[in-house]
C-alpha cells in the first residue's frame, strides 16, 4: 500500500471512530491517566507537492489548537519530571501530558518556544549529541533533499548499479519510498550510513550541511535547557535504531550519548527516547539497558496511552504521536480519548515485549 493510500484509509478509518460517537462510548475504557504528545518539527505550512517527511512537521497553529483543546478536556500539562514522580508515588488524582519533541530542531528553539511560553508549557527535547555535533547523517532528510533537487538518483552503492527516475512528482514519491525501504530496513544501520553518503556524494548534497542547517548545535541546546520550561534529553549518538545493533553497540549509543550531554550541558540526562521508537527500532533488551544506565524514563514511538500499570515499565513508555499528516483536532480528541489505541493493542494497555 502506497503512503498515500495508507494514509487515507487511516483518515476514513478515523473518521468514521469520531463521527460515530464511538469513541465517546468507550472513553471510560480507553482513556489513560496520561499521555505523552510526540512531535518532531514545528514549522510553519510549505507548499511543495513533494514532502514525504511531512508527517514530522506540525504548524505552530496546529501545536497552539493541541494545546488549549487538551487544557479544555481537563488534562494538565506537566514536565516530565512531574511525569515520573506521579507514575512512581501513584499519583493519578487528574490526567496530566507531557509534551515531547525528538532529534532536536532548531525550530524546536525558533518556532516551538515561543508557543510553549505563551502557554505556559514544560515540554522536552530529546536530543541525540550527533545531531547537535553535526555529524550525524539525516538520511531520510538527506534522500528527501537529494530527490527533490535531481530528475534521477543514481545508486552507486557496493552491490547496487541503477538509477530511479524522480523528474514528476508522481516518480519522485515513489522514488522515496522504494529507496526509503532500502536504506531503512534491508541495509543494516551501519551499511544504511554508507549508502546515505554515497549518494549525497554522487548528488553533491554536503550532509554535515544540512544537519547544522536543520538542528540545534550545542549553543542551542544550552539556550533551551536555560528555559525553565525546557528539559532535554538523550537520544542516542548516532540516531540509530538500537534494536538493530548489537547489545553492546545499543549501550555504547546509549552511554556515550550521556557522557557526550554530561560534558556539553553540565548535568547527567535522566531521560531518553529510542530512535525511530517502534518495536523493530527498540524492544525489551533495549528497555533493559536503559534502565540499568539509569535512565528515570524512556520513551518509545509505540502508540498508546499512560496507565498505571506502566509505572513498572517506566523504560518502555508509549507515546501519542502528533503527526504532521492528521492535523486536525477531531483527530486529537480521538486520540486523547484513547479509543484508536484499544482498537490497535486489541484493548491491551501494555505493549512492552
Amino acid at each position: 500500500m502506497t503512503n498515500f493510500w495508507k494514509t487515507l484509509g487511516y483518515r476514513t478509518a478515523m473518521d468514521v471512530l469520531y463521527f460515530s460517537g464511538v469513541h465517546r462510548m468507550l472513553a471510560p475504557l480507553t482513556r489513560g491517566c496520561g499521555l505523552l504528545y510526540m512531535l518532531h518539527r514545528v514549522t510553519p505550512a510549505r507548499d511543495e507537492a513533494f514532502q514525504p517527511n511531512a508527517f514530522l512537521e506540525v504548524t505552530p497553529e496546529f501545536l497552539e489548537e493541541v494545546i488549549v483543546d487538551t487544557r479544555a478536556a481537563g488534562v494538565e500539562f506537566v514536565s516530565i519530571t512531574e511525569a515520573h514522580r506521579r507514575l512512581v508515588e501513584g499519583d493519578f488524582a487528574g490526567r496530566f501530558a507531557v509534551m515531547t519533541l525528538d532529534d532536536g530542531y532548531q525550530d524546536n528553539l525558533d518556532v516551538a518556544l515561543p508557543v510553549f511560553r505563551r502557554h505556559r508549557v514544560p515540554f522536552t527535547v530529546f536530543a541525540s549529541s550527533g545531531i547537535a555535533d553535526g555529524s550525524c547523517e539525516l538520511w531520510w532528510l538527506a534522500l528527501e533533499r537529494i530527490i527533490a533537487e535531481n530528475s534521477a538518483v543514481r545508486i552507486d552503492f557496493e552491490d547496487q548499479r541503477k538509477t530511479v527516475q524522480a523528474g514528476t512528482t508522481a516518480e519522485k514519491d515513489a522514488a522515496y519510498v522504494q529507496l526509503c525501504h532500502w536504506i531503512g530496513y534491508e541495509l543494516d544501520e551501519h551499511a544504511q550510513r554508507r549508502a546515505i553518503r554515497a549518494l549525497a556524494r554522487d548528488a553533491g548534497l554536503d550532509l554535515r550541511a544540512l544537519c547544522r542547517s536543520l538542528a540545534m548545535d550545542w549553543d542551542g541546546l544550552r539556550r533551551l535547557k536555560a528555559e525553565p520550561l525546557a528539559t532535554v534529553g538523550a537520544h542516542t549518538v548516532g540516531h540509530h535504531a538500537v534494536a538493530r545493533m548489537s547489545e553492546a553497540e545499543a549501550r555504547a549509543q546509549m552511554a556515550e550519548d550521556v557522557a557526550r550531554h554530561e560534558a556539553e550541558l553540565g548535568e547527567r540526562p535522566q531521560f531518553f527516547a529510542y530512535p525511530y521508537g517502534g518495536k523493530q527500532a527498540a524492544g525489551a533488551r533495549d528497555f533493559a539497558i536503559a534502565a540499568d544506565l539509569g535512565f528515570k524514563l524512556a520513551v518509545t514511538t509505540r502508540p498508546g496511552q499512560i496507565f498505571p500499570c506502566h509505572r513498572e515499565h517506566l523504560t518502555a513508555l508509549p507515546r501519542v504521536s502528533l503527526n504532521g499528516l492528521y492535523q486536525k483536532r477531531r483527530y486529537v480528541e480521538l486520540l486523547r480519548g484513547g479509543a484508536p489505541f484499544a482498537l490497535y493493542n486489541g484493548f491491551r494497555r501494555l505493549d512492552v515485549a
